[in-house]
């Protein structure tokens, strides 16, 4: 389940680039010092996660390679940036990845900062100094379109050698005489190989379905607050998909995890559609669809499992008038249909930039005009409508789940 973290990350433009080129220099540079590589990699592939949250008033859509490099400039005043400190926080919440490496977050929290500030006896401080020089060779691959020789890094790292332990220093040098990381540094940035190196440091181990809502509320917190007006989407469709299954009988856990992952794509979206106040163009309601197909993409290894194809159908409509297939009616199944009534309702019921907020009972209005008109079937329906008017507390589910309340009052302490 690891790997859904990764494909999201990878799927950032320019974003996704330097975060699996860190992870994967600083694995090899663990290698070169006999440290843990995997760990080092993960290091590396999660240690701008907060750069994705909108903290500062910057949107996910303003991170270029510009960006990037000005936010890991390193200062000598403090040890810490508030994305650090923010990646650091996001990382801690998903438990899975800090019982595996209890020092991931420590280090993650230090990779700006200079060897003053470090431990060179401390392995997490030593973590901290890997990622942080591999942060420099990724940003040179990042403005140089020509392949860079050994040579060609030496000269502006040896420029900047002193903000690095000098073991550190030379087990980077070391590591890029070799053509097979310099070539997939390379093909990091030019979409080559990106799946193949997740694969590699694919960790296998089984989560539990506590440790999947975890990393599930990080990512849909990433995703949803992109836009003020899904900042808890994922969380609601989750919850009340969920709710419509236990009525029948069927696992709500199942349903709970495609709730949190069918909008997993829409870390693709530019902002500008989200948050349109008229109405979309064709080509822009294109991009806009085209949230289902990246989110079959980044979920696609676990097409196996009982949530996958409710996750990535959520948009079909029985009357084939949805997307990305097409699908009719009886080419899905109900727990597919259960998805998509669960996010429609959700969907009227949130406000949204042409309109305000809705009352239960009308979004199921809506949903009922939709069943009317083929577009939605009549079974899940009729099971949301013993929700809405049955006294099912649907102000249960207008609110973020505890991790994501955690970021968001976080990020808020950052700025007052």
């Amino acid at each position: 389940m690891i790997d859904i973290l990764l494909k999201t990350i990878m799927f950032v433009p320019k974003f996704g680039v330097h975060s699996l080129q860190v992870g994967f220099i600083a694995s090899k540079i663990a290698k070169e010092l006999n440290l843990d590589e995997l760990e080092l990699f993960y290091c590396g592939a999660l240690h701008d996660l907060g750069v994705l949250t909108p903290h500062k008033g910057v949107l996910l859509d303003d991170i270029d390679n510009e960006f990037l490099i000005k936010e890991d400039v390193q200062t000598f005043e403090s040890p810490t940036k508030d994305h650090t400190l923010i990646s650091a926080f996001e990382v801690s919440k998903i438990s899975y990845l800090s019982k595996k490496f209890p020092n991931l977050s420590a280090s993650i929290l230090l990779h700006h900062a200079l060897p003053h500030y470090l431990n060179e006896n401390s392995t997490k401080d030593i973590a901290a100094n890997i990622v942080s020089i591999s942060e420099e060779i990724s940003k040179y691959v990042l403005v140089n379109n020509e392949e860079m020789t050994y040579e060609d890094f030496v000269i502006p790292l040896s420029a900047i050698k002193n903000r690095f332990f000098d073991f550190v220093y030379e087990a980077a040098l070391s590591v890029l005489k070799q053509e097979y990381v310099r070539w997939m540094l390379y093909d990091i940035k030019a979409g080559f190989n990106r799946e193949r190196l997740i694969q590699d440091y694919y960790l296998r181990e089984p989560m539990t379905f506590e440790e999947i809502v975890e990393m599930g509320a990080v990512l849909s917190y990433i995703i949803d607050s992109k836009s003020e007006f899904t900042r808890a989407h994922s969380w609601r469709v989750a919850n009340l998909s969920g709710a419509i299954a236990k009525e029948i009988l069927l696992k709500e856990q199942e349903f709970f995890v495609a709730g949190l992952f069918h909008d997993i794509g829409k870390i693709t979206t530019p902002i500008s559609v989200l948050e349109k106040k008229g109405k979309l163009t064709p080509s822009e309601m294109d991009i806009m669809k085209k949230h289902v197909y990246y989110s079959y993409l980044i979920l696609l290894e676990h097409e196996n499992e009982p949530w996958f194809w409710p996750a990535v159908r959520h948009q079909e409509r029985t009357d084939g008038s949805g997307y990305p297939w097409r699908l009719k009616g009886s080419e899905m199944t109900f727990k597919d249909k259960i998805l998509q009534v669960a996010d429609y309702f959700v969907a009227v019921l949130e406000p949204r930039p042409y309109r305000g907020p809705n009352t239960p009972e009308k979004a199921y209005e809506e949903v009922q005009r939709a069943v009317s008109y083929g577009v939605l079937d009549p079974g899940p329906a009729s099971i949301l409508k013993e929700l809405v008017y049955g006294g099912f507390d649907f102000e249960s589910i207008n609110f973020m789940s505890s991790i994501q309340k955690d970021i968001n009052d976080f990020e808020k302490s950052l700025l007052e």
